[in-house]
């Protein structure tokens, strides 16, 4: 989340605040989170590549959490540690925490602890007099050596921005614009070089290129871009489902601005929540779209087994028809192989194969002895085939609901009716979710219409209906329920028709034009006895035709 120095620094002016607070504890969170607790403070780190950040939070509780090797030696060396100051490197993605501390034995030590926002190279580095003690992540390139014993080195080859006047402004000639700022200056994103350019109104080129109004107006625009990084506000923007935080207002950028800030750890202390919340959200429903996929995979292997042995008992009228011919029989002589016998159904002779080693009325008794057994494990074979089918069925139902789940609670839901059909191992205690609407509510046009998210929902969604209430289902295809809400009144064509694009929206058509959708008065749907939860039979239904993306056009779209 720290895109470039600029928002580094806005956080590193708000964190200078703890100049002269003591660290009372260090605690580490999974691999990449550290926090620091101050007198009256909590700092978090996060080194995670796509959330880097570091802001202000709030308490939280790490009893059961064990820190590193390296927060345990931060304990013992920055415990009870002031803060003598708070700095960022020029305007580059590095800060530092100086510390002053008092030893057991009366020594006094001057520590830094920089901390490095350089994507996946995330790090947090514990120095004393510019000598490394120790890293979070030992790094040996050619170009750099992070590991204890070393000199720490920052880099400051470029140029920091707010420190440029607007006489002295000047680039490298032989470089493209977007080099000449990414190379020369610190602080700047390929978000702000894009706004930057936009704002000048010119294309990335050779600076050597530039005519001398081109020149007037990058230098322009760079000043511009500084003027509204020190108005000291933060901004949240989305785009392609990530978020971006700046210090400098996209105004020529095509991202959905979300939000305003005067405080930056809010702002990202929120962010982060959600990116964490989305990201259980989806861990979660990717372990159960796993076990249901597993299963599947399971129950189609079980269900091609059962129809190449129901196949394979197709035979049981061959052999019926064998040992009735084979009574026929019983008074010719008996032969090794085979006999010919009459068939008084087609009037011409059947050579019948004999049971090796048997007589014909051995082989007679064998073969209606075998067609019984047959017969048997075709109705069993059935019923399994059926079964399993059943199930099949009700899995991809079951998917659908899965893939359209977008929070805890609806997961919740889902895992426990999994454990309850035998999908998933039953716990004695499932996660308690907060107390929220059931279903999905739309009030259009003074109907309420209801939206069962999951399977279990669909099905109290049928029970708890008023028999006049209309239901409406995609036809012959994985949705969910709904229902309009008549009480007593006639359903207008307008509220059937918006009630039904949402029934298509909440479906595995959601991105057709034209899905038939079924409806029919609650009277008429029932569930049958023993099926999986969610599946009903319905009868006396309409089919109407929905276009889902009409809801997004019809100004009442509620999702």
């Amino acid at each position: 989340m720290i895109s470039d120095g600029f928002v580094l620094k806005r956080i590193v002016d708000e964190l200078s605040s703890l100049e002269g607070a003591k660290l009372r504890q260090i605690y580490q969170y999974g691999k990449s989170d550290i926090y620091l607790y101050f007198q009256n403070a909590v700092v978090r780190i996060c080194l995670e590549p796509s959330l880097a950040h570091i802001c202000y939070t709030e308490k939280e509780d790490f009893s059961d959490h064990r820190p590193s090797n390296f927060v345990l030696l931060l304990r013992t060396k920055l415990r009870n540690a002031r803060v003598r100051k708070v700095c960022q490197v020029s305007l580059d993605r590095v800060m530092f925490f100086e510390f002053d501390k008092i030893d057991e034995i009366g020594n006094r030590h001057f520590y830094r602890l920089y901390i490095e926002f350089f994507g996946s190279h995330c790090n947090v580095i514990f120095v004393e007099n510019d000598i490394i003690i120790d890293a979070l992540r030992s790094v040996l390139t050619v170009s750099r050596r992070i590991q204890k014993g070393e000199i720490y080195r920052s880099s400051n080859e470029k140029l920091n921005p707010l420190e440029v006047t607007y006489n002295d402004f000047s680039f490298d000639e032989r470089a493209k614009i977007s080099q000449v700022l990414s190379q020369e200056f610190f602080g700047f994103s390929k978000y702000i070089i894009r706004e930057l350019l936009n704002r000048a109104n010119l294309q990335d080129k050779l600076a050597c290129d530039l005519l001398t109004e081109e020149r007037e107006s990058l230098k322009h625009s760079f000043f511009s871009l500084i003027n509204d990084f020190e108005r000291g506000k933060t901004y949240v923007y989305e785009f392609e489902e990530k978020f971006l935080i700046t210090t400098i207002p996209l105004k020529t950028l095509p991202f959905k601005n979300l939000s305003e800030h005067s405080n930056i750890s809010n702002a990202i202390d929120d962010i982060y929540k959600i990116v964490l919340l989305k990201k259980e959200v989806d861990n979660f429903k990717a372990r159960l779209i796993k076990c249901v996929q597993d299963k599947v995979k399971k129950s189609e292997k079980i269900l091609n087994t059962l129809e190449e042995e129901l196949l394979a008992c197709r035979k049981a009228e061959e052999y019926h028809k064998y040992g009735e011919l084979l009574k026929y029989a019983q008074e010719k002589k008996d032969l090794h192989k085979s006999v010919n016998v009459m068939d008084y159904n087609t009037g011409q002779m059947t050579l019948v194969p004999l049971v090796d080693g048997k007589g014909v009325k051995e082989s007679s008794q064998y073969y209606f002895a075998l067609y019984k057994k047959l017969k048997e494990k075709s109705e069993i074979l059935k019923a399994r085939i059926k079964r399993e089918t059943l199930f099949l069925n009700y899995a991809e139902q079951l998917m659908h609901t899965l893939e359209l789940a977008e929070d805890l609670e609806t997961l919740q839901e889902i895992e426990q009716e999994m454990a309850q059909q035998g999908l998933i191992k039953e716990k004695t205690v499932f996660r308690k979710s907060k107390s929220k609407p059931e279903f999905k509510k739309i009030v259009y046009e003074g109907f309420t219409i209801l939206v069962g998210k999951n399977n279990k929902q669909n099905e109290k969604l049928v029970r708890i209906s008023n028999k006049n209430d209309i239901w409406l289902h995609v036809h012959e295809m994985p949705g969910a329920h709904v229902v309009i809400k008549t009480n007593g009144q006639t359903v207008p064509r307008k509220i059937l028709e918006f009630a039904a694009a949402i029934a298509a929206y909440h479906s595995k058509a959601r991105f057709s034009s034209k899905v038939p959708v079924d409806y029919t008065p609650i009277k008429n749907v029932h569930k049958p006895k023993g099926s999986p939860p969610g599946m009903v039979l319905y009868t006396n239904y309409e089919t109407i035709f929905a276009n889902p993306n009409l809801l997004k056009t019809s100004g009442s779209y509620p999702f």
